[in-house]
């Protein structure tokens, strides 16, 4: 009686083990698929993305139709028999193309903010084929870039598909800077300021001035800020960026010479009610 008691409270753990999830089966590992195939060329499987398990095994077999000469078979760039099978072991990349006709991808990353052609993704194209190109920033973006291999190119042009090709493009967003914001400033020396400055001009650049009096200009670049407020006798410069449309920050100095430099840091909220306009903190003139 004891056994049978035993092994029954045996197969209860293990049952309410296997219902609290520790005897799931392990998740199983996919891998993809790519089949590129040209003109002149038939078979299975056919071209597109597949996902596989891992460790699965896939068959493939291709022919030329007629007319077309030379059937050349790559997986993952290496030559391999026209028909035959392969251990998936991770993500491959099938090809079978005739003579004169092999396919190179064209891989495009496009940053939110850019506008064009061709879309983010992969496409695929003759050797020797034109691929024509062409972006802009969208509205609220500047300083568009696009590379091109990893080299920088034109904002429009074309692509010759002698080879895989990679566009990538970014953008910076342009920030609008105009208005009041809050800063608050604290300096090694432990002296600390609270004001309100105000930004008048263009979102790139204009006039900057202070709650306690300083003026000075600014210039923005992307999400990169400088700026400079002057008192008579001692002037505080910032450097810092946008951390999202109502907020930035950085890194601050001020001096009255050369050798007599402190420095800080600095954050800024847009001031969008009076409540978050009362400021305080020591002078700074």
């Amino acid at each position: 009686m004891k056994r049978t008691t035993t092994w029954i409270g045996a197969a209860l753990i293990l049952l309410l083990a296997c219902a609290a999830g520790s005897c799931k089966k392990s998740e199983v590992e996919t891998a993809t698929l790519k089949v590129i195939l040209s003109v002149g060329v038939t078979g299975t499987p056919a071209a597109g993305e597949y996902t596989m398990n891992v460790g699965e095994e896939r068959s493939y077999a291709y022919s030329l139709e007629t007319g077309y000469k030379t059937l050349t078979v790559l997986l993952d760039g290496k030559a391999v028999a026209a028909s035959g099978s392969f251990t998936v072991s991770g993500d491959h990349v099938l090809q079978a193309f005739s003579e004169g006709n092999q396919m190179y991808t064209l891989s495009v990353t496009l940053e939110d903010g850019v506008t064009g052609t061709p879309a983010s993704g992969n496409t695929y194209h003759t050797q020797g084929t034109t691929v024509p190109y062409s972006y802009a920033p969208a509205s609220g973006y500047v300083d568009l870039k696009v590379k091109l291999d990893g080299v920088d190119a034109a904002a429009s042009g074309t692509v010759a598909m002698t080879k895989d090709r990679v566009i990538f493009v970014t953008v910076e967003k342009l920030f609008n800077i105009l208005g009041q914001w809050r800063m608050e400033e604290a300096y090694n020396d432990g002296s600390d300021f609270d004001v309100v400055a105000t930004f008048s001009g263009t979102a790139a650049k204009g006039t900057v001035s202070d709650s306690q009096g300083g003026s000075g200009d600014y210039v923005v670049s992307g999400g990169e800020i400088n700026f400079t407020l002057k008192f008579p006798d001692v002037t505080y410069e910032y450097a810092g960026d946008f951390t999202d449309d109502n907020t930035m920050s950085g890194t601050c100095k001020r001096y009255r010479s050369s050798d007599s430099v402190v420095i800080g840091e600095w954050t800024a909220t847009r001031v969008t009610s009076a409540s978050n306009a009362s400021v305080g903190g020591g002078r700074k003139g």
